[in-house]
């Protein structure tokens, strides 16, 4: 394998958008996204209202951390991740994924993003961008370096009602009141892809935690022959009771062809 393909919800986005790094899989769908050490500046960690750490596994042996720290305020949300490789993974290639989002929330469930930078480090290659939403619209703003052409890349002006990578992190990732447990369902779009997000089926058990289905599903942006031989990753998200009425995250798990991919919280 040769992109980040780890699991959890964040980082099958990210996973994606990884650039190439050696093959002895280095992880993108649960590993993408985030770190300890969270290096997000003072003034996001001075006003975050809600962090979360997590460790990456796969196959059984730590691949890396994922880190994001959110502030909402009314309806207004802002939320920072952050990927870095560790571990054994970490002693061989040294890869770094961080993003911002801001945007709204209308209604729970809803998300609105206004706007996502993102800058990734993999390989030693570093590179940047940056996309804009206008009613509902998403905008390229910036590439550094500028991206090679893609015959497969979707045009960004048919993608109403998406929303970036960063904000599907968050609203999977995010602490949730009982009654939006496993109740989420995006449509995501990362400046050449379009993907979906789905949580579903809570089934409780006897200690009080809540595990979802999850699926990633790739839509267009990939070729014919990707598309063809895997489109969707299924994926367990598991909630564990928080108090006051609230469950967080406390486990992803999935499948890989390098054994299951592990993302636990700290």
């Amino acid at each position: 394998m040769s992109r980040w393909q780890a699991v959890s919800l964040g980082l099958l986005p990210l996973a994606d958008r990884m650039s190439p790094v050696p093959k002895m899989m280095i992880t993108r769908f649960f590993a993408a996204a985030l770190v300890a050490g969270l290096a997000l500046g003072q003034a996001t960690q001075a006003r975050a209202t809600e962090t979360g750490v997590f460790d990456i596994s796969l196959g059984g042996i730590r691949a890396a951390v994922v880190q994001y720290a959110a502030n909402t305020e009314g309806n207004r949300y802002a939320v920072t991740g952050k990927m870095n490789t560790t571990g054994l993974l970490g002693a061989v290639v040294r890869a770094s994924y961080e993003a911002t989002a801001r945007g709204t929330e209308p209604r729970p469930g809803q998300y609105r993003p206004t706007s996502f930078t993102e800058v990734r480090d993999a390989s030693k290659e570093v590179s940047r961008a940056e996309m804009l939403f206008r009613s509902g619209r998403p905008q390229i703003k910036t590439y550094d370096p500028p991206r090679k052409s893609d015959r497969h890349a979707v045009d960004p002006a048919t993608q109403s009602g998406t929303v970036d990578p960063m904000t599907v992190i968050y609203a999977a990732l995010r602490d949730q009141p009982r009654e939006r447990v496993c109740d989420l369902s995006l449509q995501v779009f990362d400046g050449k892809r379009r993907s979906e997000v789905r949580l579903s089926d809570p089934a409780e058990a006897s200690d009080g935690r809540i595990t979802c289905q999850g699926v990633y599903r790739r839509i267009a942006g990939w070729s014919p022959e990707s598309l063809a031989e895997r489109s969707r990753f299924p994926f367990q998200m598991t909630y564990a009771p928080k108090g006051e009425g609230v469950w967080r995250v406390v486990r992803v798990t999935t499948d890989t062809t390098f054994g299951r991919a592990v993302l636990q919280r700290r």
